[in-house]
């Protein structure tokens, strides 16, 4: 298994009186997560192979790399892979001593409830948790203050993407279901089925809805 690891440059010094913020998941969604290590973003990131989520040992390497006395922060989009990696990781980390809090990010407005026993999809509302939580720490804010503006951020974001073509798979035949002049609303970025098809509209239209789904009472 390789350890794939995205650190920011200066994270000896950061970690010294600043609490960590760590996120990750599958690779294949670039920028993220290795495109959001910065100064008042994301301490590190953490790559899994192509839409996988990274193994508890990469995880555990990641917190173990950046995390100081304040602590860190792990954000974690809502899938299932992403949730118990972590969550196991986080549960290690805290038994060798280091303080570790979890934030879980399902932004996704596109299936109205119930969505399942998992619950919404992370999806690119996840990069404005990483901001605010990046900001609280770079102000100097404790794990707890950080986790919960991060918590509040997540409760507070909706995402809805819209497809014009399926994702591409590596080695896979690329499905065919969205044909000439169709798109889908809600597409996951796996490919999971979205809302509906229907046939193209113009933008304004598309926007239109996307707007009300996101504002509507139930997202």
């Amino acid at each position: 298994m390789q350890v794939k690891v995205v650190l920011r440059s200066d994270h000896v010094s950061a970690m010294l009186d600043k609490v960590a913020i760590i996120s990750g998941g599958g690779s294949g969604h670039e920028p993220a997560h290795a495109g959001f290590v910065g100064e008042g973003m994301l301490s590190a990131a953490i790559c899994g192979e192509v839409f996988a989520s990274p193994q508890v040992d990469a995880i555990l390497a990641g917190i173990r790399a950046v995390t100081g006395p304040m602590g860190c922060l792990l954000i974690v989009k809502n899938y299932t892979g992403d949730r118990l990696n972590f969550g196991l990781a986080a549960e290690q980390a805290k038994s060798e001593g280091y303080k570790v809090e979890t934030v879980i990010v399902g932004d996704d407005c596109a299936l109205p409830p119930p969505r399942g026993i998992a619950g919404r999809r992370g999806l690119a509302g996840t990069i404005l948790v990483h901001k605010v939580a990046g900001a609280a720490a770079a102000a100097g804010l404790s794990l707890d203050e950080v986790a919960a503006e991060a918590k509040r951020a997540s409760e507070m974001v909706g995402t809805m993407g819209v497809a014009l073509s399926v994702c591409t798979l590596p080695g896979q035949v690329t499905s065919d279901r969205l044909g000439p002049g169709k798109m889908e609303l809600g597409l996951g970025i796996h490919n999971e089925p979205g809302a509906a098809l229907a046939d193209l509209q113009p933008v304004e239209v598309v926007v239109s809805h996307v707007l009300q789904q996101i504002l509507s009472p139930v997202c």
